[in-house]
């Protein structure tokens, strides 16, 4: 991404993934592996880290990611310093349409909601 975003001269905004639940169905960096990858994104030229995002585990129940959206959010407000020397703009991303109201709780500052707006997609398509 970093090779693309410089040979079209833009400097692309992106967000870290954390796989905060450590699952194995799901990428992102390891919690304690964030810190090392925002001082490695500090030398690329076509990139700009601006924030985290997140999808706890799966859960039936509401305030049962609370826990995950509490560390993340530990996590953010430690590294938002580094983030705010990069840009002036700043995102943590966390909740769905089924905990986003657990998430904003927890200070997620974006959220993401298609499935409330437009409904379940049709995988069958």
């Amino acid at each position: 991404m970093d090779k693309c975003a410089k040979k079209l001269g833009i400097v692309q905004d992106v967000l870290l993934e954390v796989n905060i639940g450590m699952e194995e169905s799901k990428s992102g960096f390891d919690y304690d592996a964030v810190k090392p990858a925002l001082d490695e994104a500090d030398s690329l030229q076509g990139a700009r880290v601006c924030g985290l995002m997140a999808i706890p585990p799966i859960s039936s129940e509401s305030g049962e990611n609370t826990p995950y959206f509490e560390k993340m959010r530990d996590l953010f407000v430690d590294i938002r310093p580094h983030l705010l020397h990069n840009s002036s703009k700043i995102y943590l991303s966390m909740g769905m349409s089924d905990d986003f109201e657990d998430a904003i709780a927890a200070g997620s500052t974006l959220i993401r909601v298609g499935t409330a707006i437009f409904g379940h997609r049709n995988y069958n398509i």
